[in-house]
């Protein structure tokens, strides 16, 4: 009788032991982690995020009756990307250029690869802010471009970089709509000082413009075939209208031909800043591709009907099929064709 009662004592005390602990456990607060900005950017591994390059060039340009220019360069940037919060998240972006041939007669030096003094310089050639929500994306800032009127043209030491704020969507399937305005531009190609982020009527020389403002759609959902159409409005100077189709067939894992229709148009607006504009440039491109055989041709034709010639409203390189790498087109500044054919 008493080893009963013993034991029926330590089974109350267990159980109440028990009840105990499951209402100090139902009691104890949780540890809440709070995200904040300093954790996210704490948190970044700087080599998943980080990326550079490193590259080395020499030109020289010859023209009839000047003296030859060239140049000797080596140049370099590193890029850093945030992860993203809410969303946002931040890159920057640092390139450098230096010549090389130091004691080079200032007159001889080739003005594409350095500043505008024939100079070594750095630059903070992109800081965005990026914001990304489902199928809408918007960056601010400096940054890269990849349109057909405006882009980074990287053929020589450092691209083109500008200072735009666009909005792409993607919410609609194999539909993408993109818009955006364009207010500088740095790099080789904006006419006026590469390390400078200089307003798009500088480099157009003229001034007292905003920008330019764009907008495209395009789309994919047709098997093989793609399409785009892309509006520019260069303020007090001219609409410009791109439009592309192209066509890709695959024989094979290492056989395609891929086709390209063209057309390129431009027509003064506003107080007409850079006088007429009539631009009505149609092209077509063929590329023939057999990598198991080692044969790639690709062919190109480019035709103007307007009356001053291709649209030379080009921050960059030009979209048309035939542009190379300084014989374009677009700087006859008179109708014309042009075509190409390589291997």
């Amino acid at each position: 009788m008493f080893i009963k009662s013993i034991l029926v004592l330590v089974c109350s005390s267990l159980l109440v032991h028990a009840n105990t602990l499951e209402n100090h456990e139902s009691n104890t607060t949780k540890h809440i982690k709070v995200t904040t900005v300093r954790g996210i950017l704490g948190s970044n591994d700087p080599l998943l995020h980080t990326r550079g390059q490193i590259r080395i060039g020499y030109i020289n340009f010859k023209e009839d009756g000047a003296a030859s220019t060239h140049g000797y360069g080596l140049a370099g940037h590193v890029h850093f990307d945030t992860q993203r919060w809410h969303g946002l998240s931040v890159g920057l972006s640092a390139y450098g250029v230096l010549n090389l041939a130091t004691n080079q007669n200032p007159l001889n030096v080739n003005p594409d690869f350095f500043d505008a003094d024939g100079d070594s310089f750095a630059q903070l050639t992109e800081a965005y802010l990026d914001g990304k929500w489902g199928e809408t994306e918007v960056k601010l800032g400096r940054q890269m471009l990849d349109t057909p009127h405006a882009d980074s043209d990287d053929i020589r030491m450092i691209p083109n970089y500008f200072e735009a704020y666009t909005i792409t969507d993607n919410s609609i399937k194999d539909l993408t709509l993109s818009a955006g305005i364009i207010t500088k531009m740095a790099g080789w190609e904006n006419g006026v000082d590469a390390q400078k982020f200089v307003k798009i009527g500088e480099a157009l020389g003229i001034s007292n413009i905003d920008g330019v403002v764009y907008a495209s759609i395009s789309y994919e959902g047709i098997k093989d075939v793609s399409f785009s159409l892309w509006y520019y409005n260069y303020q007090d100077i001219a609409d410009v209208l791109y439009s592309e189709v192209g066509y890709e067939k695959t024989f094979n894992a290492y056989s395609s031909l891929t086709l390209g229709l063209q057309y390129d148009g431009s027509q003064e607006s506003g107080a007409a800043k850079l006088g007429t504009q009539d631009a009505q440039t149609y092209g077509i491109s063929m590329e023939l591709a057999s990598e198991a055989i080692g044969v790639h041709i690709l062919a190109a034709y480019n035709k103007d009907t307007g009356s001053t010639g291709a649209s030379s409203l080009n921050l960059g390189g030009g979209a048309l099929f035939t542009s190379m790498e300084d014989q374009t087109l677009d700087a006859v500044g008179m109708a014309g064709e042009a075509w190409i054919i390589g291997t």
